[in-house]
């Protein structure tokens, strides 16, 4: 029995991602119809009916877990293959990239220590910054809340992807780079597949961007977490 509901979560998980993806193409995938963010709700209402719980899940899920890594990596190929557009901006790329990624993860923090949250929910809050793949490995190293971490990672990248274009226009902000940046940075890869179908010269940098943050993450995030236990975490 345990064997069955494993290929079930293995490779129903997977299927149900990519039929929202196909079903919300046919409306012209918006931003705010994230596959990632619709998949997850339909797999966590179909565990509210079925006999599992959440530790029961997260073992059976295993599989998935495990193809994280081999999806970081894969990352990688977004990185090759913009390579020619990031060398030829590589200063600006790495100030803008990592600066903005140490203030999301600072503001996150302090606004977390300010309002009084739940250790819990502020762990969860600290990678929020960076797409999912990297929050998850980044929590589940530190042993932080990697499903709320996880939730929080792509409602932030369906809210910068909903958001961040028209700021950007509002602001009269123009150019691949910048846009690109700007989105990568703010909604990871829910912002890339969008801007990818109207600007792929943007989504290129949008990519890179990612991959930087979550590395920039991989390296802050652990010395933020020992200062937090010290203070109070």
């Amino acid at each position: 029995m345990t064997l069955l509901w494993s290929a079930l979560v293995t490779i129903g998980v997977p299927l149900t991602f990519v039929a929202v993806r196909r079903a919300t193409a046919l409306v012209g995938s918006p931003p705010y119809l994230s596959p990632v963010l619709i998949a997850a709700l339909l797999v966590g209402a179909a565990c509210c009916r079925a006999p599992l719980d959440i530790a029961a899940f997260e073992r059976l899920a295993a599989p998935l877990r495990w193809a994280l890594g081999p999806a970081i990596v894969a990352l990688g190929a977004v990185v090759h293959a913009s390579r020619l557009q990031l060398r030829a901006q590589i200063g600006a790329l790495l100030i803008a990239v990592v600066g903005g990624t140490l203030v999301g993860i600072a503001s996150a923090v302090g606004i977390a220590w300010a309002f009084g949250l739940e250790p819990m929910l502020r762990d969860a809050l600290v990678t929020k910054t960076v797409t999912t793949p990297f929050a998850i490995l980044i929590q589940t190293r530190a042993g932080g809340p990697v499903g709320l971490a996880a939730a929080l990672a792509v409602f932030t990248g369906v809210v910068g992807a909903v958001t961040v274009p028209p700021l950007l226009r509002a602001l009269r902000i123009q150019g691949s780079a910048a846009t690109g940046l700007a989105i990568g940075v703010s909604s990871h890869i829910v912002g890339t597949d969008a801007i990818q179908r109207r600007d792929p010269r943007a989504a290129a940098f949008a990519g890179g961007a990612t991959v930087l943050a979550g590395v920039t993450a991989a390296v802050v995030v652990p010395l933020i977490w020992q200062w937090l236990q010290r203070h109070g975490g």
